[in-house]
C-alpha cells in the first residue's frame, strides 16, 4: 500500500479552482486538503466542482482527469 501523494492515485477529488491545461494548474479537494492539481490532457480545462480521479504525479502536482471518463 502506498503512503503520501503516491498513494492518492485512483482517488477521486473535486476541482476548487479552475484548471487551465498543463500550463495553468488549479487546486483539487482531495483527503480533506487542497492540492495543485493539472490535467491529463495537456489541453483540457477543468470547472469548479468538477469530479475528477487522480491519475499521476508530476513535478509534485496531481495529474488527474474527469471521472465520467
Amino acid at each position: 500500500m502506498l503512503n503520501g501523494v503516491q498513494g492518492m492515485i485512483g482517488e477521486t477529488a473535486v476541482v476548487t479552482r479552475p484548471i487551465d491545461g498543463a500550463h495553468g494548474p488549479g487546486r483539487i479537494r482531495a483527503r480533506g486538503e487542497e492540492w495543485l492539481a493539472i490535467p491529463l490532457d495537456p489541453a483540457q480545462q477543468l470547472a469548479p466542482g468538477v469530479r475528477v480521479v487522480v491519475a499521476d504525479v508530476e513535478r509534485g502536482l496531481l495529474v488527474v482527469y474527469p471521472a465520467d471518463n
